[in-house]
């Protein structure tokens, strides 16, 4: 790879911590592969200071725009001048880029990957979404993210359910309000009927670990999504696939959601199998 220099594109991804990103190795990875003069590189920056940085670094000519982890993305619809409408749905961002007239703008992504990597997985039985009907645990960052998609698809219903029912039901407002036509509701996690089962929390990754939501009734037809990515197979997983049902790993979004990343940031048409056989997965 190229040494850095002035004319390196620079792609600060921020977090607080920021250890645990997995955007500077998959991306470097990728800029290295194809010869681009561009780097992702992670600044660690307390919530205090972060919509300051924001501001700081998309006035920088050399940045080219910003990936934001934990526990920012809520904030950073105070950092941008204008904010997309899923972004503004979800309540957070993830990507932070300009326009071509220089306006600051913040977007929301995971959820546009996730259906992405849905029509993978649902290719030989591709999901008819006004009549589909889905479970959502979990309504922080990625859940959110996931709802505001899932609405935009224009799916029948959507149950969610979370620990934080308050911030749950504030989701749920904004989805109604955004998407009339999508039935929305909290709900305890019932596997029956439902044709698509998401899970946006850390539960179900080992052995012996409380699961997010119990399979029983599950349709032998449903599609079984987990969002974590610190496990391949989640024990989640691993039960749904006995029972017949497809499954999708959490990688398999975040695959997805790399090219969108490069489209906000000025590389257009950049295929998600790029990414897939990188060895930074």
């Amino acid at each position: 790879m190229k040494e850095i220099t002035g004319t390196t594109r620079i792609f600060p991804v921020i977090g607080w911590p920021v250890e645990q990103v997995k955007a500077p190795t998959l991306f470097n990875a990728y800029f290295k592969r194809h010869g681009l003069d561009a780097r992702v590189i992670p600044f660690k920056i307390e919530p205090e200071r972060y919509c300051e940085a924001v501001r700081m670094f998309m006035k920088t000519e050399n940045v080219g725009g910003i990936f934001v982890s934990i526990p920012h993305k809520p904030m950073t619809l105070e950092a941008v001048e204008q904010a997309t409408l899923r972004a503004r749905v979800a309540g957070a961002c993830n990507a932070v880029y300009r326009d071509a007239e220089g306006v600051v703008w913040g977007d929301l992504i995971d959820g546009e990957g996730f259906i992405r990597a849905l029509a993978r997985t649902a290719a030989d039985r591709p999901l008819v979404w006004n009549k589909t009907r889905a479970l959502v645990v979990g309504t922080g960052g990625v859940g959110c993210a996931i709802v505001a998609s899932l609405a935009a698809q224009g799916i029948a219903e959507i149950s969610v359910f979370d620990t934080n029912r308050a911030g749950a039901e504030a989701l749920l407002a904004r989805v109604e309000a955004a998407y009339p036509a999508t039935r929305v509701r909290f709900a305890q996690p019932d596997a029956s009927g439902v044709d698509l089962l998401v899970n946006c929390t850390p539960l179900g990754m080992h052995v012996g670990d409380p699961m997010p939501f119990a399979l029983e009734g599950v349709s032998a037809e449903a599609i079984v999504a987990d969002c974590g990515m610190k496990i391949e197979m989640s024990q989640l997983l691993v039960q749904a696939q006995a029972k017949g049902c497809r499954i999708q790993k959490g990688k398999e979004m975040l695959i997805e959601q790399a090219p969108l990343y490069l489209e906000l940031f000025g590389w257009p048409g950049v295929a998600a199998d790029d990414f897939r056989h990188l060895e930074a997965l």
